[in-house]
């Protein structure tokens, strides 16, 4: 897109004409099946991409005809010295669609924010953070995302390659509740996060967009190849849709399969852990002799409700299983971020940073 956008775009009437298009009599029943109010909030993540200018275009046409109300939220993460400009562009193209639109900027740079963690996590932190703040002020129901299938495909990919287990090849969830911040034990909030075009094919997203002949801002470090999912997006599906076409199709499927597995096996382990937790301390005793992905499966959640956020490394999972197995009393392992694990009287005991067992 030229850089010399001008400062205002007239409005926009009807970008889909007289009727609606086939994603948006999805979107409607998709918005429908999850909200009883008949006109719930919605808070539309804008990057200004074209995946997200699309959802917003979608949103805004429901709006029109009182199925939703809709706003917007844009995050400056002061990772490029042309995001302040965009975030003017993006408020240019809201006011044509008669749309309000939040504009975020981090403090500092994502890295020095959150140092130890890589670049892309460090903004997505930042992100949730300002989504999280911003649906609070608006009061809105949902924050909802442009992720499409090639998106949940390159996701489930990315876990592959890291070793992830079924949780991550479940890659991203249509409908789910995020404890904001999950990677600390600040004060937390809770936000629920819908991507209704999880299953559509990028291209007709894409066309959604351009059609509209509003402006796409297209990120140049979407094609940076250092970072790894450009790589996944640009070379490895392609690959893949080469030596079996529809690649790309199954692996949001076996997302889908996997998510589903996911849910009945964390129902045996949560009724485990039930049965299991006594004062916060995890009784060793009563599942020691449970499959072992079952027993990973139980210290994850335990961890998990008592600290309310973060997402236990399986490596450290597997530490805190070989703590309870050696039975030494007084022994602890780290799990991240100050906590630790302790094994005592034949339990096992969750310490928060610099303070008392839980």
């Amino acid at each position: 897109m030229s850089k010399h956008l001008a400062d205002d775009i007239p409005p926009i009437s009807r970008p889909f004409g007289s009727s609606e298009t086939g994603l948006v009599q999805r979107a409607r029943a998709f918005i429908a099946d999850r909200f009883e109010a008949s006109q719930p909030r919605l808070l539309v993540g804008y990057s200004g991409g074209g995946d997200s200018l699309a959802l917003l275009l979608v949103l805004r046409e429901l709006a029109r005809v009182d199925a939703c109300s809709v706003a917007a939220v844009h995050v400056d993460h002061r990772l490029r010295d042309e995001a302040e400009q965009d975030a003017h562009r993006v408020g240019s193209i809201c006011r044509s669609l008669g749309v309000d639109v939040m504009v975020r900027r981090s403090s500092r740079h994502p890295g020095r924010l959150f140092p130890g963690v890589g670049i892309e996590e460090a903004a997505r932190r930042v992100r949730f953070e300002a989504f999280r703040d911003v649906a609070a002020d608006v009061g809105a129901d949902a924050v909802l995302l442009g992720h499409h299938a090639r998106d949940q495909a390159e996701t489930v990919l990315l876990h592959a390659l890291r070793g992830s287990g079924l949780h991550g090849l479940s890659g991203m969830a249509v409908d789910t509740v995020l404890d904001v911040p999950w990677w600390s034990g600040d004060d937390h909030s809770l936000l629920r996060v819908l991507r209704p075009f999880l299953a559509e094919k990028p291209d007709e997203v894409r066309r959604v967009a351009e059609q509209s002949g509003l402006p796409i801002i297209d990120d140049p470090s979407n094609d940076d190849s250092s970072f790894r999912r450009n790589r996944v997006r640009h070379e490895l599906l392609l690959l893949m849709e080469d030596v079996a076409p529809g690649a790309t199709g199954r692996l949001v499927s076996l997302a889908a399969i996997v998510r589903e597995d996911e849910a009945a096996l964390d129902d045996v382990a949560n009724r485990l852990l039930e049965r299991a937790v006594s004062d916060g301390a995890l009784d060793w005793e009563t599942f020691w002799g449970a499959p072992f992905g079952l027993q990973r499966r139980v210290v994850r959640n335990w961890v998990f409700m008592l600290r309310g956020s973060g997402d236990l490394s399986l490596d450290r999972v597997d530490a805190v299983i070989a703590l309870a197995e050696r039975g030494q009393g007084g022994k602890r392992v780290e799990i991240g971020g100050g906590w630790s694990v302790e094994y005592r009287k034949r339990s096992l005991r969750l310490v928060a940073p610099g303070g008392p067992q839980r």
